[in-house]
C-alpha cells in the first residue's frame, strides 16, 4: 500500500494550489502594500519573508480573516494588477510527501465544460497565485485582457501549463476516482487509508495518508432525476457542443447556468428546444437580469423579449418519463403533456460527494447559497486553518470549505491556510 504525506483528492483549482504549496513554493510578501489596519500591516510587515510560519489564529485575534489576509496580497484590487505591480512572490523550499488523485487533467471540472464555454468572472479570478495568468498570456503569446471573460481553451490549457511549470505533473495520477476515504486502523499506516477506482479498468487501488485534502468539486455526486426510462439512449448528462446533438428537437432539463447555457447554444444553433425547470418564471427572469454582464446572458434577454419560436420554456414542470420513440412526458402546471424529441440533455448539477466520508459518523455542514442559483452544503472548518472540524487531518479545498464563498475569487487562497498548517505540524516552515 502507498504511502503519501499527503493526499489530495481532486486536481480542480482547489486541489492544484494546495499542491503547488506543498511542492515548495512558497509565498513571500514584496514592495509597498497596505493592509486595512496598522496591527494587521505590522503583523504582516513582521512575517513578509514567511507568512506560512506564522499561526493565523494570531489574525483571528487581530481581528482579520486569515483567507482575506492572503487573498488581498493576490487580489488587492478590484481589477487585474500589471505583473510589475505584484506583491506576492515565491520562493522555492524542498517539497513534502504529496499525491493527487483525480479523474480529470489538472483544472478538474473544467476540462469537460462546453467547448464554447465563457467564465462567470474575469481571467485574473480564475488564477492561481503561484503563476498567474497574466503571466500565462505572456509565456504563450496570447494577447488577452486581465479584466474580460476567459474561454474555456484558455483556461483549460493555463491550469496544464500551470501544472508544468511548477513541476507537479510527476504526482498527478489522472483517471483515478476517490471512492472511499476511511479512519486507519493501526499506527503504522498513518491516519488515513484513501480507496481510488481506476476510471480505464475498474481497478481499486489502496492508499495510505497522514493528511488529506478533499477536493473532490462541487459536481462530483451528480445529481439524479426521478423520472422513468432513464436509460434511453436520446438522453445525454453532459452537454458539451450543438453538434452531438444533429437532429432539431432538443429536451434540455435544469435551471441553473449550465443549462441556460446549453439550451440558449442549442437554440442559436438553429435547434428547436423546449427547456423544462423546476423554478417560477420570475426566479428565472432575476436571474437573467441580474447577469447582463455575461454575453449569454444578454442573448437570453433577447431571447426572452421575442417571439421564442424556437424556445419553449416549461416553468415550474418536471420530466415523469422518457419513452420510446422520443416520447417524454412532462408534468406541467396545466397537467400532463407529452412531447416528441430527438434528443434529452439533462444539466441538473451535483454536490461534493460527501458519501465517501461516511465512515467517520456524522459530518457538520454549513449551508451556502448565492443569488444566481448556486448552493451546496459546506464542510465546517477552522477559519484559520481550514481543518474539519470533525476530521482532525483532513481539510476540506475549493468550494466544499466553509467560509470561501461561491466564488472562485473567494477560495483560491485558501491553499495558503490549508498548506501552512499541514507545513507547520510537519516542521517543514
Amino acid at each position: 500500500m502507498q504511502h503519501h504525506s499527503v493526499i489530495i483528492a481532486g486536481g480542480g483549482p482547489g486541489g492544484l494550489g494546495v499542491a503547488a504549496t506543498l511542492e515548495g513554493w512558497h509565498p513571500r510578501f514584496t514592495g509597498d502594500y497596505q493592509f486595512p489596519s496598522n496591527e494587521v500591516q505590522a503583523f504582516a510587515k513582521t512575517n513578509e519573508s514567511n507568512p506560512l510560519a506564522f499561526d493565523p489564529h494570531e489574525l483571528i485575534d487581530l481581528g482579520h480573516r486569515p483567507i482575506e489576509f492572503y487573498r488581498m496580497r493576490h487580489h488587492p484590487e478590484q481589477d487585474a494588477l500589471p505583473l510589475d505591480q505584484w506583491t506576492l512572490g515565491f520562493t522555492k523550499n524542498p517539497r513534502i510527501d504529496w499525491l493527487i488523485l483525480t479523474t480529470d487533467a489538472p483544472g478538474g471540472l473544467w476540462n469537460n465544460v462546453p467547448r464554447q464555454q465563457m467564465t462567470l468572472g474575469p481571467a485574473h479570478w480564475m488564477e492561481l497565485a503561484h503563476y498567474s495568468i497574466g503571466k500565462f498570456y505572456e509565456d504563450s503569446g496570447r494577447e488577452r485582457d486581465l479584466n474580460d471573460l476567459v474561454h474555456r481553451d484558455d483556461l483549460v490549457t493555463y491550469y496544464h501549463a500551470y501544472a508544468e511549470k511548477l513541476g507537479l505533473n510527476d504526482h498527478i495520477q489522472t483517471g483515478m476516482k476517490v471512492t472511499n476515504i476511511s479512519p486507519a486502523d493501526d499506527d503504522i499506516s498513518g491516519r488515513f487509508i484513501v480507496e481510488a477506482e481506476n476510471q480505464s479498468n475498474g481497478e481499486i487501488t489502496t492508499f495510505s495518508s497522514d493528511y488529506v485534502v478533499f477536493g473532490v468539486g462541487p459536481r462530483s455526486k451528480l445529481r439524479t432525476l426521478n423520472a422513468k426510462g432513464l436509460d434511453q439512449n436520446y438522453v445525454s448528462y453532459a452537454y458539451t457542443h450543438p453538434e452531438d446533438y444533429p437532429n432539431d428537437r432538443v429536451l434540455v432539463i435544469g435551471g441553473g447556468r449550465s443549462a441556460d447555457w446549453a439550451a440558449q447554444e442549442l437554440h442559436d444553433a438553429g435547434r428547436m428546444v423546449v427547456y423544462v425547470m423546476r423554478q417560477k418564471p420570475e426566479s428565472h427572469l432575476k436571474l437573467i437580469n441580474d447577469s447582463r454582464y455575461l454575453p449569454y446572458y444578454r442573448r437570453w434577454a433577447e431571447i426572452i423579449s421575442g417571439e421564442q419560436e424556437r424556445m419553449g420554456l416549461l416553468y415550474e414542470s418536471s420530466v415523469r418519463a422518457f419513452g420510446d420513440d422520443g416520447v417524454v412526458t412532462i408534468s406541467t402546471p396545466e397537467g400532463l403533456i407529452q412531447v416528441q424529441i430527438d434528443h434529452v440533455v439533462v444539466e441538473i448539477g451535483g454536490d461534493p460527494d460527501y458519501q465517501i466520508l461516511e465512515q467517520f459518523g456524522e459530518l457538520t455542514f454549513h449551508t451556502k447559497s448565492d443569488n444566481f442559483r448556486f448552493q451546496l452544503n459546506q464542510l465546517v472548518v477552522d477559519q484559520a486553518t481550514f481543518e474539519s472540524v470533525d476530521i482532525l487531518g483532513l481539510y476540506p479545498a475549493g468550494y466544499s470549505a466553509q467560509g470561501t464563498g461561491l466564488s472562485v475569487i473567494g477560495f483560491h487562497a485558501g491553499c495558503f491556510l490549508i498548506a501552512g498548517d499541514i507545513l507547520r505540524k510537519l516542521g517543514a516552515v
